[in-house]
């Protein structure tokens, strides 16, 4: 602003200085005078006129750069305080995530294969979090990427046990009277298939050591094929088994 100031001064001092000279160069008459001052009068009026034009310009301009200013300030406040709310739940459950690929990372190749479901529901989890805005923090972009890295490594050694024919997971049979341990019941268990009516499988599969599926021992290791639903031959099986139980409940009692 004072800038413009200086120029205008410089403008009309020149203008005077100019009509001066002028004067000087030839005598004028009073008319002549009388017209040049107002030419001269008209012309600081003119440049007043430019300058609070000028000087409105410039006002209008800093209530606009504040306001500008207030909004931006605004906008960082509200980022921070949803950084804030956001910030603590990525950490806890990062942390989360953190713990169980360290307790993944441990397990053995059966185990491993045992919970592969797991490594679907992390990964459901990272993918959710990349949808997040604050994702784009360079230190949960960082936290995020670590974590993916991670879980590729365990993916890949999932996908070599399972290559080499290590992926078949076991169990060991205990007590009925400490562990209630008979295929429908193995067959509920979460680590199995979380499922009782899936048994036929586990019977099926172990039809080399199970030839009546009511009767198992303890110290038996019996094969867990994997989940799925059952298949022709285990319906049929299940069939088979049902009609044979319900054959020995009807038939007469045997004479003493």
């Amino acid at each position: 602003m004072n800038m413009i100031k200086k120029i205008i001064i410089a403008a009309l001092v020149l203008t005077i200085a100019t009509s001066v000279l002028s004067a000087q160069q030839q005598e004028l008459t009073k008319e002549q005078w009388q017209q040049q001052v107002t030419e001269l009068t008209a012309k600081r009026n003119d440049l007043k006129n430019t300058y609070n034009g000028l000087q409105k310009e410039v006002a209008d301009l800093k209530n606009k750069d504040a306001e500008k200013s207030a909004a931006l300030k605004q906008c960082q406040d509200d980022f921070a305080a949803l950084q804030g709310q956001q910030e603590a739940p990525f950490k806890a459950l990062s942390g989360n995530i953190d713990a169980k690929l360290n307790e993944l990372s441990r397990l053995s190749n059966q185990d491993l294969y045992a919970r592969r479901a797991e490594l679907d529901s992390i990964q459901t989890w990272i993918n959710a979090e990349r949808q997040n805005p604050l994702s784009s923090i360079k230190s949960n972009e960082e936290k995020l990427n670590e974590l993916q890295a991670r879980l590729d490594a365990l993916k890949k050694s999932l996908e070599q046990v399972i290559a080499s024919g290590q992926a078949v997971q076991t169990y060991k049979v205990g007590t009925w009277a400490k562990d209630r341990d008979c295929l429908w019941n193995i067959a509920k268990k979460p680590k199995i298939y979380d499922n009782a009516f899936l048994w036929p499988k586990i019977w099926e599969g172990n039809r080399d050591q199970i030839k009546n599926p009511d009767i198992i021992h303890k110290g038996q290791i019996l094969k867990i094929p994997q989940k799925a639903d059952l298949t022709k031959t285990e319906k049929t099986a299940l069939r088979r088994y049902w009609a044979k139980k319900n054959s020995a409940a009807t038939a007469p009692a045997a004479k003493p």
